[in-house]
């Protein structure tokens, strides 16, 4: 055993995204725990429920297992505080999500990153896994592309365990193109948004959309240079590293800071007048 991993996604617990990675990450000799949703809950972001059913799941491959009826992010919190007992995973892995998950709007949409992140902020080591085919698994060829990129995640995941304990990284996000990838690059997240809002047959109902077509050049037009979107499309698999926890420090220490504090002395002199 060269260590614990816990998983989850959003593509619900019988995704073949998950059950090819808990397999994979099983033969390269990690103990592996999963806590997923039920049923799918695409786009959840990091969002939380009020209520959370656990029931205990059979699944192959899996030491111990869970399914629940809320999202990525209540999967995870309830794993780590409560169904993992002593075990302490080296790695939160969310995926592999069937649809790409690239670009800052898809960062803090995405279910898969929310699963990912919640770990993070819980003070474990995120990965999350995307396969970048648009609208589900329609062929042999995709499938067969789904069971490379779970093998690829496992051998990321091993690679990389001592780097996450060493470095300032917390989360890496990784997606793989619908073709057979042409290499890998590391990567920064993309500024782009492929959001689109169209209107439904009924009156005053709206469709928020993120994939218009099967076409992943259309679906993410643009894309910094160097960054997720652009070198998937290119063919490559990208591997995003980010840093969480410096967030707060590199807002508090930055030149807006100061400028912003020294803005809002207005708003002391007016609270120390009422």
């Amino acid at each position: 055993m060269i260590g614990s991993v816990m998983i989850t996604n959003d593509d619900g617990i019988e995704s073949p995204g998950i059950k090819y990675l808990i397999e994979e990450l099983n033969k390269k000799g990690f103990d592996v725990y999963v806590v997923a949703p039920k049923n799918q809950v695409s786009g959840a972001g990091k969002s939380h429920s009020f209520n959370v059913k656990v029931e205990k799941c059979d699944v192959k491959y899996a030491k111990k297992s869970w399914c629940v009826d809320g999202k990525p992010a209540d999967a995870v919190a309830i794993g780590i505080k409560y169904l993992l007992g002593d075990v302490k995973p080296d790695l939160i892995l969310s995926g592999i999500n069937i649809g790409p998950n690239m670009g800052l709007m898809d960062f803090f949409s995405s279910g898969t990153i929310g699963g990912a992140l919640e770990g993070v902020l819980l003070g474990y080591k995120g990965i999350a896994s995307s396969f970048g085919v648009l609208r589900g698994i329609k062929t042999k060829e995709q499938d067969n592309l789904l069971r490379n990129a779970a093998k690829i995640t496992a051998e990321i995941s091993y690679l990389l365990l001592d780097i996450f304990k060493e470095e300032e990284i917390d989360l890496i996000n990784i997606n793989f193109p619908p073709v057979n990838p042409l290499g890998i690059k590391v990567t920064k997240l993309s500024w782009l948004s492929n959001i689109d809002a169209k209107i439904d047959s009924s009156e005053n109902v709206y469709q928020v959309l993120g994939w218009k077509t099967d076409n992943l050049e259309t679906a993410y037009v643009g894309g910094d240079e160097g960054s997720d979107v652009v070198m998937v499309k290119k063919g490559y698999i990208s591997v995003s590293p980010l840093c969480i926890k410096c967030i707060p420090e590199k807002i508090s220490y930055s030149k807006a800071f100061a400028r912003i504090e020294g803005r809002l002395n207005k708003i002391e002199e007016i609270l120390q007048n009422n």
